[in-house]
């Protein structure tokens, strides 16, 4: 149980430093709205929304942990709904399922994109060609590490 607390201990801390800047990144694009292009209203309500929505996650699960490194039961119950095998397993399953089907789906939406739009075939041929070295990098990794 040590080497979860160390655990949550460190995911409090990387979640506090996302969050710090975060906002800092935020703050500072504020400031110098003024010297960047005009944008649409749809855009600029996008930034905010995701912004808060980032920083709301951010506190649930910041909560979340200082309540479990308060609490031992809570952090043994944290504990054992993370090391469940079954949810393991479906989280495992519905992520290797997942990676396939966007890398499908970018292909094929790439493809049908050249005929009419060569801005976004580049960006569903950029975001497909980010998706596999992503998928490769970390298959690599766990490859070498089990």
């Amino acid at each position: 149980m040590d080497k979860y607390k160390i655990k949550v201990e460190t995911r409090k801390n990387a979640l506090s430093l996302v969050a710090v800047v975060t906002i800092l990144i935020y703050v500072g694009l504020i400031f110098y709205r003024g010297g960047l292009p005009d944008l649409p209203s749809f855009i600029k309500g996008f930034h905010t929304g995701a912004f808060i929505g980032v920083e709301v996650v951010i506190t649930y699960f910041l909560v979340r942990y200082i309540k479990a490194s308060k609490n031992e039961a809570e952090l043994k119950k944290q504990f054992i709904e993370e090391n469940d095998e079954r949810s393991v397993t479906i989280l495992q399953s519905a992520g290797t399922l997942s990676v396939a089907i966007i890398l499908i789906s970018l292909g094929i939406a790439s493809v049908i994109a050249g005929f009419f739009n060569p801005m976004i075939f580049y960006t569903l041929l950029t975001c497909l060609l980010f998706v596999l070295i992503v998928f490769l990098a970390l298959w690599m990794y766990y490859v070498r590490k089990i």
